[in-house]
């Protein structure tokens, strides 16, 4: 079966780098193309399928805003199941004036430069404890296309998904500060699993993976 991963913000698929998954799924990872002047995730999400091979049994990894992604996907295609990763999947309540203050911030010239830095508070809240975790996160920073940065950010703050699509299954951590554990209902936590979990914890996180995707196995 095809299972395709979607990463998080800007990331690819370096982030997965360290899960073990069965040799019987076939493995990809969709790639961020550059979004259009105002466009909507939904549309968006239109033209990621073209990656995909939708007319065979699929299932959907989405990790952080990959996981949004991966929800929009599955509102136009059908997928066995879609499994989220330190992400939401619905919408997280943001007030008018937040949503346009996170507008007005991320059309300075600054915003770019600030987002994509790394410093003690940005590899605290994306669980960046290691040597190894934060050269990740340096690089991954580092290689994100700022316009596409920007994009999202502000659909992120607009998305509005009240309700949880069908055969949906999410793991978060409980240490996770980017998207805490108390605004989320998951169906798994990883005790003490921060923002990247998927790369420190790894051997738990392809377990539950393994788990979860032969379930929906055909």
């Amino acid at each position: 079966m095809n299972v395709y991963f979607l990463s998080g913000l800007g990331a690819d698929k370096r982030v997965f780098d360290k899960l073990k998954l069965d040799d019987r799924y076939a493995v990809h990872y969709i790639e961020w193309i550059s979004p259009k002047r105002k466009e909507p995730l939904h549309d968006y999400a239109q033209r990621l399928i073209a990656q995909m091979d939708t007319t065979k049994p699929f299932q959907l990894v989405g990790l952080s805003f990959g996981g949004i992604m991966a929800t929009e996907i599955a509102e136009i295609v059908r997928p066995e199941q879609v499994i989220l990763i330190s992400s939401t999947p619905t919408s997280i309540p943001v007030s008018k004036f937040n949503r346009g203050l996170i507008k007005f911030l991320l059309a300075s010239p600054f915003a770019a430069p600030i987002l994509k830095s790394t410093n003690k508070y940005t590899y605290k809240y994306f669980g960046a404890d290691t040597p190894e975790l934060k050269t990740l996160l340096k690089q991954i920073l580092h290689d994100t296309d700022s316009k596409f940065l920007k994009w999202a950010l502000i659909r992120m703050s607009q998305w509005k998904h009240p309700d949880k699509i069908e055969n949906l299954y999410h793991i978060h951590g409980s240490a996770d500060r980017l998207i805490p554990l108390k605004i989320v209902k998951p169906d798994v936590i990883i005790e003490g699993g921060g923002h990247l979990m998927v790369y420190k914890e790894h051997e738990e996180i392809s377990k539950i993976l393994n788990q979860q995707l032969a379930k929906k196995f055909k």
